[in-house]
């Protein structure tokens, strides 16, 4: 019975030895949680909503994940970071339109960030009698290269007579 458990004791010491030692020779690199600051996040969103309205999609690149999800009010589900631009850079002129956002809500979700908050979309003086859109949006984000929150998990709504009168 002593050599038993003896030896049930040396072979589990030496599998948690060799579990330790893979998991410190592991050199995968997850990506790096950026921090959950509400005020630095806010301050991001509006670096995103200034990127919208200046560059349009092309700049939007980078704070968008690769494998980042879009889901409208108005079609179905657009898969995939280059789907999303195309989207955005096809439906979306900001000549025509800029946008303001604000962020009502922050908050940590494991390793991804949580946002929601409202959007308006006001006509420039080129768009002639467009008028402004709003509603509001979620988002879930996750840690992207460079320390940065990138969008992951992306939807917007309006009300439902301003999706009508749109048609």
């Amino acid at each position: 019975m002593r050599l038993r458990n003896l030896v049930l004791g040396v072979v589990s010491a030496a599998m948690l030895t060799a579990c330790a030692q893979q998991e410190a020779n592991d050199t995968t690199e997850a990506p790096v949680r950026p921090a959950l600051d509400a005020e630095a996040f806010r301050t991001q969103v509006g670096q995103f909503v200034t990127t919208w309205n200046t560059e349009g999609g092309s700049g939007l690149a980078t704070m968008i994940a690769e494998d980042a999800v879009l889901m409208q009010p108005d079609g179905p589900a657009i898969e995939g970071r280059a789907a999303i631009l195309t989207t955005l850079a096809e439906g979306y002129d900001n000549a025509l339109l800029q946008q303001v956002a604000t962020v009502d809500e922050v908050l940590a979700v494991g390793d991804l960030a949580y946002a929601r908050g409202t959007w308006t979309m006001n006509p420039t003086a080129a768009a002639g009698d467009l008028t402004s859109l709003s509603g509001q949006w979620s988002a879930l984000y996750q840690p992207g290269p460079g320390g940065q929150w990138q969008i992951w998990r992306w939807m917007w709504n309006q009300p439902v007579p301003q999706v009508l009168d749109a048609e």
